[in-house]
């Protein structure tokens, strides 16, 4: 379907509007600046993007009196949600007794051509992860953007060749590498404290959805969801679509795969030494709601992964824990992020003080290490760079399209190409919405 008119002017809620945005200006025709240093008070000046379920409820709380951050706008296509987050920063500031200096944005795009701000944190539905990342990367702009990075191979792997040439600090929202439990779970598989790690089990809650029949309903008037949608091929829409659920859409996202795979095969990359690498075979089985349903991702999978090194990943879902189990010749370990428990019991024991601390590159959580790395401009202090993030969300993935074709896959992770099969290949990249090419 051709794609719809875009807004003429791109709705501003706040004092004061940077500077006017084309209606026809895509990420690839915003303005190109060079990167910029912090502006407030010694404070890097922060824009929030994506206001609901993580970045209301997880990012905004975090950034809005942070020391390092001035928080000084916020955007999101839906202008209730929008409204809310303002109210909720505005309500956060006063019980410090700051002052409330945000400007909320609907357009993304207005935002970026700021001068004075300094980074931009992208809380986004999947499928704008990559698009808003480079168009921020090309205004100057450092990046904090949510996982999984990508919603296909091919934009994740653009991304990385992007940051090739331009000076950005640009993490990956994959917070579990900055976690002790997971950092002492890698760290112990890497200097072989298990022994021959042969396998791994990785488990998942994946979730079904709704199997209902879907038709196109009426777009509620705070919602720009031309704009919503942006580089995605038009889809109608529907409420059970949009918003959260998003993620039970294959159009929009790559389902639980993409959402809990995206941390525990992130793991599994950092505790093999496979961060700018992955494995070379999958094959996979999994269910999905009948086509035409209001949601199609896959749930109840199991996919076979194995790494060229020989050791067999086993990716399946879970109604009871998710984790990530490692076997070696020693015991066994398991990692979540409420456990880290070994088989025998006195092989976590054994475990030397301080395992873990070569891989974790600043104290702090995740954005407190983005925040670092921002300060110091040293991307290579990131504990999740983009690299790192695509190499992941291609393991996710590869998962996705294995189950989709069942049949095995074999992948060249140096290339990035399945071998000998272009019906695979095929399905590396997506078609791309007209004037929202990156």
């Amino acid at each position: 379907m051709e794609r719809r008119t875009f807004i003429k002017n791109a709705a501003v809620i706040g004092a004061g509007m940077a500077a006017a945005v084309p209606a026809t200006a895509s990420p690839k025709t915003l303005p190109v600046k060079a990167g910029s240093i912090p502006s407030v008070n010694g404070r890097i000046n922060l824009a929030l993007i994506g206001a609901r379920n993580q970045g209301g409820r997880v990012h905004l709380p975090s950034v809005v009196n942070h020391p390092d951050l001035h928080l000084s706008a916020i955007c999101d296509v839906d202008q209730g949600v929008l409204q809310s987050a303002l109210d909720k920063a505005k309500s956060l500031l006063a019980e410090e007794g700051k002052p409330f200096e945000i400007k909320g944005y609907r357009d993304f795009r207005e935002l970026l051509l700021r001068d004075d701000v300094d980074a931009v944190l992208i809380a986004t539905p999947d499928h704008w992860h990559v698009p808003m990342a480079t168009a921020a990367i090309r205004a100057g702009k450092d990046v904090y953007v949510e996982k999984p990075l990508s919603l296909y191979m091919e934009e994740g792997r653009d991304l990385a060749n992007l940051l090739k040439e331009h000076p950005q600090i640009v993490q990956v929202g994959s917070q579990q590498r900055s976690g002790d439990r997971f950092l002492i779970a890698s760290e112990a598989v890497r200097q072989g404290l298990l022994g021959d790690v042969h396998r791994i089990d990785v488990e998942i809650q994946t979730r079904q959805g709704k199997a209902d029949m879907w038709e196109a309903q009426p777009v509620p008037a705070e919602l720009d969801y031309d704009l919503w949608l942006g580089p995605v091929t038009w889809t109608d829409y529907h409420p059970d679509r949009v918003h959260y659920n998003f993620r039970f859409v294959p159009e929009f996202s790559g389902g639980d795969i993409t959402n809990w795979g995206a941390h525990h095969l992130d793991i599994v990359q950092q505790a093999l030494g496979m961060d700018e690498s992955g494995p070379v075979f999958i094959n996979g089985r999994g269910r999905r709601n009948p086509a035409g349903s209001v949601h199609t991702p896959y749930y109840g999978i199991d996919v076979d992964i194995r790494y060229a090194n020989g050791v067999a990943v086993k990716l399946r879902s879970s109604s009871e824990k998710s984790g990530i189990r490692f076997f070696g010749s020693a015991g066994s370990l398991f990692v979540s992020r409420d456990e880290l428990v070994s088989n025998p019991p006195e092989l976590l024991r054994s475990f030397p003080r301080g395992l873990g601390a070569s891989l974790r590159k600043t104290k702090g959580s995740h954005l407190t290490n983005w925040i670092e790395c921002m300060k110091s401009r040293r991307a290579d202090n990131l504990h999740a760079p983009v690299e790192i993030g695509h190499r992941s969300a291609t393991v996710c993935h590869l998962a996705n399209i294995a189950i989709e074709l069942r049949r095995p896959l074999h992948w060249d992770p140096e290339r990035e190409v399945f071998l000998s099969d272009a019906h695979a290949n095929a399905l590396l990249n997506r078609p791309v919405r007209k004037g929202w090419e990156t």
